[in-house]
């Protein structure tokens, strides 16, 4: 039976569990096209690869829906997952762990995770020699405490590898550090979700907006200029001149009685919907939003089932990512020449930067998927460009009020 590529079983995946409808169709179309971007490889690693049949593919679709949370090994698998928080979360450790899942599953591989303690910063240390002393063979970790520990002990365990995901390793003072050969770090290109957050708010109509960061971290600094750039694009394009934004970053990625009073402030003086970018932080603007009458853009993966006060989500398909990625390390018996020691960003032209399309969560009135999807090709396609840049804020013509 014909090898399928994981990477583009995880786009399709994200399609069936999200929903289906004439939005889902509509992804089905330029599924076909980010089918050139991630989860492409070369004719020889497919023929080679351990990628999945068909059949069991479907297999593990149906035991995801059937048992979410199981299959997985208590201690010892193949592959490990690393994270310091639950993966039931409905959240970023939520799609991070179905994506190993995913791969697990259908390529027949053993996987387990662990949990570190937020609370004891030497956890980290400790979980990624446990997981290799367990027989390990790749490791997944994701953010920038999971990089600190993978700096510190790439070296320490040259046999097994490391799959990091949001970070790159760095010293305990944020100091890059050389990416050892057994390491592979993914990226995305979070301003590109942020622009489409931005740019569809405003076209929507909303021309008071806000955003609330959790600490000034790369990917939130890459979310939140990415969002001003959307936002001046719409107000460019419809030539109007009466949008603000409010702009502030929380120092938390935690529910946070300043951050709710500060949202409640800005609701209260005309703040229409506020960009809640960073963990758990969006509990504390929802709790803002519902005393206000107020709307949200959610982070990361689609909120849109926490509440209906979320209008939208800037996500990025870290599935996707993480079945494209582990498809290749196990196509080439490890990390080939462009992967190890190497960084990889995903965004919108490996489908995976966008905002949630499916009909049962397109909450814009004014806005038909069809104009969505014309933006979306045209920064596909590099006629519509967003900055990286993260150095300092975007110049734009917006009125932003930094706090």
């Amino acid at each position: 039976m014909r090898r399928v590529r994981l990477g583009l079983a995880g786009l399709v995946l994200v399609c069936i569990l999200a929903g289906c409808g004439k939005a889902a169709d509509e992804m089905a179309a330029y599924a076909d096209e980010t089918a050139g971007g991630a989860g492409q490889e070369t004719e020889a690693e497919e023929e080679n690869g351990s990628g999945m049949d068909t059949t069991s593919w479907q297999e593990s679709v149906q035991k995801m829906f059937e048992d979410p949370y199981g299959d997985y090994r208590e201690t010892g698998g193949e592959i490990v997952l690393l994270t310091d928080g639950s993966v039931e979360d409905g959240g970023y450790n939520e799609a991070l762990y179905n994506g190993v899942r995913m791969y697990a599953l259908g390529a027949g591989k053993s996987f387990s995770y662990y949990n570190a303690n937020p609370d004891e910063p030497e956890s980290y240390h400790e979980l990624i020699g446990r997981s290799a002393q367990d027989g390990a063979k790749i490791i997944v970790c994701a953010g920038d405490i999971f990089g600190e520990a993978v700096g510190a002990m790439q070296e320490t365990y040259p046999q097994t590898s490391f799959l990091l995901i949001d970070s790159v390793p760095h010293d305990a003072e944020g100091n890059e550090l050389s990416i050892a050969e057994n390491v592979h770090c993914v990226l995305f290109h979070e301003e590109e979700a942020g622009y489409l957050a931005g740019y569809m708010a405003v076209w929507e109509g909303y021309r008071h907006l806000g955003f609330v960061g959790g600490r000034e971290e790369p990917a939130v600094l890459r979310y939140g200029y990415g969002y001003l750039q959307g936002i001046d694009a719409a107000a460019k394009d419809l030539s109007i001149d009466d949008v603000s934004v409010n702009y502030w970053y929380a120092d938390t990625y935690m529910p946070d009685i300043e951050v709710r009073e500060k949202a409640d402030g800005w609701y209260g003086s005309g703040t229409q919907i506020i960009f809640a970018c960073g963990g758990g932080i969006y509990e504390s603007v929802l709790e803002a939003a519902e005393n206000q009458d107020g709307l949200l853009i959610g982070v990361d993966v689609d909120q849109a089932r926490v509440s209906d006060r979320f209008l939208t989500s800037a996500v990025k398909n870290i599935g996707t990512a993480v079945t494209d990625t582990l498809d290749s390390f196990y196509a080439n018996g490890g990390w080939n020449s462009g992967r190890a020691g190497q960084v990889k960003r995903y965004g919108v032209e490996e489908g995976c930067a966008a905002i949630p399309v499916v009909d049962t969560e397109w909450r814009f009135k004014e806005i038909p998927t069809t104009h969505f999807f014309e933006i979306y090709k045209q920064m596909k396609r590099g006629s519509r460009v967003v900055s990286d840049d993260i150095s300092e804020p975007p110049q734009i013509a917006v009125m932003v009020n930094f706090e």
